[in-house]
Order: C-alpha cells, then sequence, then structure tokens
C-alpha cells in the first residue's frame, strides 16, 4: 500500500481495508486470480492491437470516425456508469463499519475512502485495458499526445461518475428521513421511483421525437469527453471549445461533487441516530392505532392482527411493493404511449388501466404468501385460523393496493372522454378487482409446499427473502392475470368500439348504458370469484404441511 501523509493518507487507508476484507471476503484462490490477471493482462493487449489498427485507418482516411456517435454512446454510457457507482457505493457502506470508522476518522476521511474503495473495486481493474487502448489508436494516428487526452478523458469522466454516484446515495437518505412513515423504508421509495421513472419515460419517447433525443444526447456536456479525447487528432473534425469545457467541468465538478458529498454525508450520519429511533423502532400489532380505527369495527382482532403484521414487514422490505411496481410498469407504459398516440383515454384504456394495477396488487400480496411468512410459518399455522389469516392477506393487500388504483383509475377517467358515472363504476369495479387479484392469488400462494422455498438476494440490497425458486413462481404470477383477465373480460368487451355499436344497433339502448351494464356485470363475477377463491385459500391452509 502506498503511504500518503495527511487525511488523504487515511482515506487511502480505510479504502485498502475494505477492498481487503471484500476479497477475502469473496476467498477467490490465488489460482484464480492469476488466470483472472493473465486474461486482463491479454485484454489489454488486444485493445491496443485493436486501437492501433482502428488509429492507422483514420490516419491514411481509410475510415471515417463516427463522431456523433460516440458522442451518444458515451453520454449513454456516463448515464450507466453513475448507476453502476451508486449502487457499487449503496453496498459497499451496508458492509462498512461506519459506526466504528467515525470515532477515529472524520466523515470527510470516511466518505473518500469509501468513494475510494468504490472506485478501485469498479473501475480501476479495466486501468490497463484502457491504457492500452489510448497507447494504441495514438501510435496508430501518429500522436502521442492524443494516449494522454484519451487517459484524461476516460479517467475524468469514469471518476466525475462515481463522486456523482456517491453525491446519489447520500442525498437519497435526505429523502426517506423527511416523508412519512411509509416512505422512511428507502427501498419503498426506490421502486417507487423506478415506476415514476419508467412513466416519465414512456412519456419522453412518444412525446419527443427520437432525433430530438438523440441530439440532446450528443449536446450533452458528457459528450464533450469525446472531442477532449481526440482534440489532439487532426483526421478528427472535433471542437476544440467542446473539448476545452469538458476539461473545465472536469475540473471543476469533480472537486465540486467531493465536496458536495462530504457535505450531505455529514447531514446524513449526524441525523441517523435519530432516524433509526423511528424506523427501527418494535411496533405492536395488537394495539390501538389507525389500522385499529378504521378496520376494527368490521373484522376481527386476529384478522386486523395478520394484515398489520404484513404492512410492518412490507415496511421493512417491501417485496409487496417491488411486484406491484415493476411487473404492471410494462402493461402501463403501453396505455401510456397508446393514450399518447390518440390524444385520449377512451374507456378501453381505463378498464386496461384498472385491470393492470389490480393485476400488481395481487401479485405483490398473494403470490409469496408463503414465503413472507416463511420464518415464521410454524407459529403462524399454530396460532392463527385460516379463514383469520386468508382475510388478513386479502385486507393488507386490498387496503393497501385499492386506494392508489382507485384514485389513479378516477383521475383518468375523468380526464378521459368516459363519463362520470362510467368512471366512478370503473372505480368501485377497479376496487372489487383488487379484492379478487388478492384473493385468488393468495388461493394460489397456499399451494406452494414447505420445501420449495428457499431464501434469495432481495434486489439491489444486501437482505435476504424467501420464495419459491423456478418457472413455477413465475407461471403463478401468469396464472393470476389470467383469472382476472377471465373476471374483467365483459368489461373490456363491452369497451371495444365496434362491440359497443353492435349492442346499441341491436338493442336500442345507448352505449354508455351498454359499457355501465357490462362493469357492474365484471363487479359481481369479481366478488363471486374473490368468495371462492378464499375459502379455496382457506382450504389449502387448513390442510397445509410442512413437509
Amino acid at each position: 500500500m502506498v503511504m500518503v501523509p495527511g487525511w488523504l493518507g487515511r482515506s487511502v487507508r480505510i479504502a485498502w481495508i475494505e477492498v481487503m476484507c471484500a476479497r477475502r471476503k469473496r476467498g477467490r484462490p490465488r489460482s484464480l486470480r492469476l488466470v483472472l490477471g493473465i486474461a486482463l493482462i491479454a485484454l489489454s493487449i488486444g485493445c491496443g492491437i485493436g486501437a492501433y489498427g482502428l488509429g492507422a485507418a483514420v490516419y491514411r482516411d481509410l475510415f471515417a470516425f463516427p463522431l456523433e456517435t460516440m458522442r451518444m454512446g458515451v453520454t449513454m454510457g456516463f448515464l450507466t456508469a453513475i448507476v453502476v457507482f451508486a449502487q457499487a457505493t449503496s453496498r459497499q457502506l451496508e458492509r462498512a463499519e461506519t459506526d466504528l470508522l467515525l470515532t477515529t476518522v472524520t466523515v470527510r476521511e470516511f466518505v473518500v475512502g469509501i468513494a475510494l474503495a468504490v472506485y478501485s473495486r469498479v473501475a480501476l481493474p479495466w486501468l490497463l485495458p484502457v491504457c492500452g487502448g489510448a497507447i494504441g489508436f495514438a501510435a496508430g494516428v501518429r500522436s502521442p499526445a492524443t494516449a494522454v487526452a484519451i487517459a484524461v478523458a476516460v479517467g475524468g469522466g469514469v471518476t466525475l461518475a462515481a463522486v456523482i454516484g456517491a453525491v446519489i446515495v447520500f442525498a437519497k437518505n435526505l429523502v426517506p428521513a423527511r416523508i412519512t412513515d411509509v416512505f422512511r423504508q428507502g427501498s419503498v421509495l426506490r421502486y417507487a421511483l423506478i415506476g415514476v421513472i419508467w412513466l416519465i419515460g414512456s412519456v419522453v419517447v412518444i412525446v419527443f421525437p427520437l432525433d430530438r433525443v438523440t441530439e440532446l444526447a450528443r449536446r450533452a456536456p458528457s459528450a464533450w469527453l469525446v472531442d477532449l479525447g481526440l482534440i489532439a487528432v487532426p483526421e478528427i473534425n472535433t471542437e476544440a471549445v467542446r473539448g476545452l469545457g469538458a476539461l473545465v467541468v472536469l475540473a471543476v465538478g469533480i472537486p465540486g461533487s467531493v465536496i458536495a458529498a462530504v457535505a450531505i454525508a455529514d447531514r446524513v450520519l449526524d441525523e441517523e441516530s435519530d432516524a433509526a429511533e423511528l424506523t427501527s423502532g418494535s411496533r405492536s400489532l395488537v394495539g390501538d392505532g389507525l389500522s385499529r380505527r378504521l378496520f376494527g369495527r368490521y373484522v376481527s382482532r386476529p384478522t386486523l392482527t395478520v394484515a398489520r403484521k404484513r404492512w410492518v414487514q412490507e415496511r421493512r422490505i417491501s417485496l409487496a411493493f417491488f411486484m406491484a411496481i415493476c411487473f404492471p410498469m410494462f402493461g402501463l407504459s403501453g396505455i401510456v404511449l397508446y393514450a399518447l398516440s390518440v390524444r385520449d383515454i377512451p374507456p378501453i384504456a381505463l378498464v386496461s388501466l384498472a385491470f393492470v394495477c389490480a393485476t400488481g396488487v395481487g401479485q405483490g400480496f398473494g403470490s409469496e404468501v408463503l414465503g413472507a411468512e416463511y420464518p415464521v410459518l410454524p407459529m403462524t399455522l399454530t396460532s392463527a385460523s385460516g379463514r383469520e389469516f386468508v382475510r388478513g392477506t386479502v385486507l393488507a393487500a386490498v387496503a393497501v393496493g385499492a386506494p392508489p388504483t382507485a384514485l389513479l383509475t378516477l383521475g383518468a377517467g375523468l380526464v378521459g372522454s368516459v363519463g362520470v358515472l362510467e368512471a366512478v363504476l370503473i372505480t368501485v369495479a377497479s376496487v372489487a378487482w383488487c379484492c379478487c387479484s388478492a384473493a385468488v392469488a393468495t388461493a394460489l400462494g397456499m399451494d406452494v409446499r414447505y420445501r420449495d422455498i428457499y431464501p434469495m438476494p432481495y434486489p439491489f440490497t444486501s437482505a435476504m427473502i424467501y420464495g419459491e425458486i423456478g418457472r413455477a413462481s413465475f407461471i403463478r404470477l401468469g396464472l393470476i392475470g389470467v383469472a382476472l383477465t377471465a373476471v374483467c373480460l365483459p368489461a373490456a368487451i363491452a369497451s371495444v368500439p365496434s362491440v359497443t355499436e353492435a349492442a346499441t344497433a341491436v338493442l336500442g339502448i345507448p352505449a354508455p348504458l351498454v359499457r355501465s351494464a357490462a362493469v357492474l356485470l365484471t363487479i359481481g363475477i369479481a366478488l363471486a370469484v374473490s368468495k371462492i377463491a378464499v375459502d379455496r385459500a382457506v382450504e389449502s391452509y387448513a390442510e397445509y404441511t410442512l413437509r
């Protein structure tokens, strides 16, 4: 380890210790590390040879360098690098002994040390191939200064992405500490943001022409790195102003981002103990509270206790929210694109919107109902009856999923071309569909055998969850969608304009009345299917064995 004096030396020591701990935890044998080192050297030689051939072709005017394509690619790569470094920094902070380190070093030394550890693990192994490619390309274009320019552009861009990723990781901890209890769980906020970003991306794709998006990517400051790296190649028509601008951005952005990361981390770490008291305290599952005031008169205490237990679980590790957001996003994106293309929200889009949201509610809360209970499943089977457990699970799903589904459906209906009465009826139907989806999903989820449930990593974190591994879980998700599709079929068919026109011509009644009757029919079907599914889940619960 290189000895560096002062606070930077202590940061380097922190990074060295974290890297060594991670290496020992992986437990790779020395022979494997030797093979990886040889492969890295071979890759560097290959990059150098390939880059030399490319540079020679450019020098001899045998190849037109795709400058605009490179600019767009660098912008995409820069954004990807920010995401990769942010995830790596988040994992590194989870493994680090933050409290112990902060008793011996300052926040600045801790933040810089963690950033150096992440940088050395993510970016440093690729330093040799980048240098090989830079030297090879510089030799091909007969310009030694190009090697230095490429190294500065690539190294500076990666460093800036790493620091911005650290800023994002520390900054996101400021948000959950200041809003309601639901969003104090970082994973909930993460997947909520995933859903919002997905929808915004869908809107951007349809609203902004593709040429406009690519043009923005080419003109972004990150694209200036291409001009900086190739500024010394006369055969390529780069813009010197952009190259110098990229150098200024790196010179100002890297230290500025480091200062911002240290300042935000100092604020976050000071408030960490207060946030821990708010988020990690134990909670009573049987005492008075908001849920007791809302549902205490309508459901039994054991049923409400099952629901409250599930809500506490989801608040800590939001598996249901993850599934309820990620899976329906594909359907919601298609609905948004369709509505934007026709510049309206017709009845079929409104029914599809309610269907997709209701399907997500069932998939989130019911498909892995036994996985959520796996650590305490023997106690649950002996302390709660089947009807109380199933009703509590359905209540947990409907209480969380029905309000946003209803609000989204009603808001879209009032904005669209359907009438107020139809919008209200479809909103009521969406609540019934949420109940039906949760009941069907719970009935299907109760068929998972105890020995088929295994621990698995929770996405984007180091936490462990339990669930069924393999294609059976995905088949179950598909069956939930198929069952709810059958329930919603009358409303969906009646929303098709040609069907509505035919029914109006034959029966002589207005089209809104046809659609309203179909929605009322689906509500009745949903309630009947929910009753059957609950009874089936209760029977499965009573016959369940731990073998």
